[in-house]
């Protein structure tokens, strides 16, 4: 495994949260009560997404 395939499997990781905690399958809003672990999920797949540009 190199360092592109591990920050893949953390941003799928991190999006299956932001799944997780959305209210629909568009992922475009949080689940009540979800807010804030919906937020910091989409940062961190933000983040890993513009570290794996790189």
């Amino acid at each position: 495994m190199d360092q592109k395939e591990l920050l893949q499997k953390y941003y799928e990781q991190e999006m299956n949260n932001v799944f997780a905690y959305s209210t629909d399958f568009r992922m475009n809003s949080p689940k009540k009560g979800y807010e804030n672990e919906w937020c910091d999920a989409k940062e961190r797949a933000e983040l890993l997404l513009e570290m794996m540009s790189k």
